[in-house]
């Protein structure tokens, strides 16, 4: 049950003063400490899991990247040549340890194709995909969650069912479509049957126009997705005592929705955010592909596919997985501040 962001304690000082409970302002001090220690000890596990995955990572993918840099007509002893400069017949336990050391100073390694650093490579390439699933997750969660409010407000106490029914079914089958399937769809409306929009990145168009398609691919599932666990959290939030309140005391419209109850809105969509901008990053690099935009998806899946280049594919997997954790971590303080109780601790 969604309750009403709890308001500080305050008292009334000389002078009519207005002034913080001390202990109330004590014990939020004491949460907001333990708060940032739990999240620091969570950010450093994360981030050795997230360099030993992406050092096992390559060891599941098929092929010798030794003999795809030497070339298929390269004699054995010219692939053990290049398998030695790569350190790839080191012993595991070696290649680990020279990697977690090489990772500490940002450095994975030069990539096999290019001969520069890979960090390099994917750098070039993370602008692009961020230029995507940042506008996404912005316009996913605002367009979501007025449309969330709007259709909770409006079928409040079973009023309009119609409206209910529609946007209950519609919503639950746009988010069922996978986004690689919407960014078909996409190309074939808006770029061959109506010829408004280009159907990939070409320099022959603006980034702009180009990403316009990508976009609107990565937003609509997660809006409704938003659209319908905010509609339901509308629900439940124009149920409590004190939107009752409000709504006696015939408060403005834009009073009693928000200042009342767009908040507790806002708690709920920003914690679906950092799930939903980790799945955004998984689908962008497929939406990548579709729109050949040139991202960490194009990257990925030529290092794997074609040149089996580990450092690059290091690199990128880390830095997906850093955005991810810091991400994680804004939205977490970002809800502290909104909502204290987030912190996870009980205050007197």
């Amino acid at each position: 049950m969604t309750l009403p962001i709890a308001d500080t304690a305050e008292t009334t000082g000389p002078g009519g003063t207005v002034t913080e409970d001390p202990p109330r302002a004590a014990g939020l001090g004491r949460a907001w400490r333990a708060f940032l220690l739990r999240r620091g000890i969570g950010l450093v596990v994360n981030l050795v899991l997230l360099v030993v995955v992406t050092f096992l990572i390559v060891q599941f993918i098929p092929g010798d990247p030794a003999t795809a840099i030497a070339g298929e007509n390269a004699s054995l002893a010219q692939v053990e040549l290049v398998r030695t400069q790569l350190g790839l017949d080191q012993p595991l336990p070696v290649q680990l340890w020279t990697y977690v050391t090489s990772v500490a100073q940002l450095d994975f390694g030069d990539s096999f194709k290019y001969r520069i650093p890979a960090m390099d490579v994917v750098m070039a390439a993370a602008p692009n995909t961020l230029a995507l699933t940042i506008p996404a997750v912005v316009l996913l969660l605002v367009l979501g969650l007025a449309l969330g409010m709007t259709v909770g407000v409006l079928t409040r106490n079973g009023r309009h069912r119609i409206l209910d029914h529609v946007f209950n079914g519609v919503t639950g089958l746009v988010s069922s479509i996978p986004t690689y399937v919407q960014a078909t769809a996409f190309v074939v409306i808006f770029a061959v049957w109506l010829r408004v929009l280009p159907p990939a990145y070409s320099p022959a168009y603006s980034l702009g126009t180009a990403a316009i398609l990508p976009i609107a691919s990565l937003t609509l599932g997660g809006l409704c997705s938003v659209a319908r666990i905010v509609r339901r959290e509308t629900a439940v939030i124009l149920e409590q005592d004190y939107m009752r309140s409000a709504r006696g005391w015939r408060l403005p419209s834009l009073t009693i929705y928000g200042r009342h109850m767009l908040p507790n809105l806002l708690t709920t969509a920003l914690t679906l955010s950092g799930i939903i901008l980790t799945a955004l990053l998984g689908s962008a690099l497929i939406t990548e592909a579709v729109f050949a935009w040139p991202g960490l998806g194009s990257v990925i899946v030529q290092a794997i596919a074609i040149d089996k280049d580990y450092p690059v594919i290091r690199a990128a997997v880390f830095v997906i997985g850093i955005i991810s954790l810091l991400t994680t971590l804004v939205i977490d303080i970002v809800l502290g501040i909104i909502d204290p109780r987030t912190l996870g601790e009980q205050r007197g």
